[in-house]
């Protein structure tokens, strides 16, 4: 019985991983295409999330069925097999390079923020002075 229940764990483990690649790599593919360059712009990295969100829905939707099952194999403080290892190792690359790429798209984001700030503040200051003084442009 507890072999049975293990296989079964581990296929349905195997199965939702394989399931996730799908999305984790269209996601990568897209980052990759959209932002082919370390320097994007603001514009760039924008329209790259919204493509994204879609797929990181998809993933959430997976992540969130996997959950309740990682837990329970973890609970069970059984060993993984080879083929279970090698699909963990493959997930957590890809989620890895996922993460790694969307904190790097975040912080050109505030490195364009912290930019622009001086500007921003400029004209805001030069807007306020102008209704200080009544002058109308």
């Amino acid at each position: 019985m507890i072999a049975l229940d293990r296989n079964k764990l581990e296929a349905e483990l195997t199965s939702l991983l394989q399931r996730a690649e799908g999305p984790y790599r269209r996601a990568l593919a897209l980052i990759d295409s959209s932002v082919p360059h370390p320097q994007p712009s603001a514009e760039e990295i924008s329209a790259c999330l919204l493509k994204l969100e879609p797929l990181m829905r998809q993933t959430e939707e997976i992540e969130r069925e996997l959950a309740p099952r990682r837990q329970r194999w973890i609970e069970s403080g059984l060993q993984a097999g080879l083929p279970l290892k090698e699909i963990f190792q493959q997930h957590q690359h890809l989620l890895g390079s996922l993460i790694g790429k969307i904190n790097a798209m975040e912080q050109r984001m505030e490195q364009l923020r912290q930019r622009a700030r001086p500007e921003v503040d400029a004209a805001v200051r030069h807007q306020q002075m102008q209704r200080a003084y009544g002058v109308r442009g």
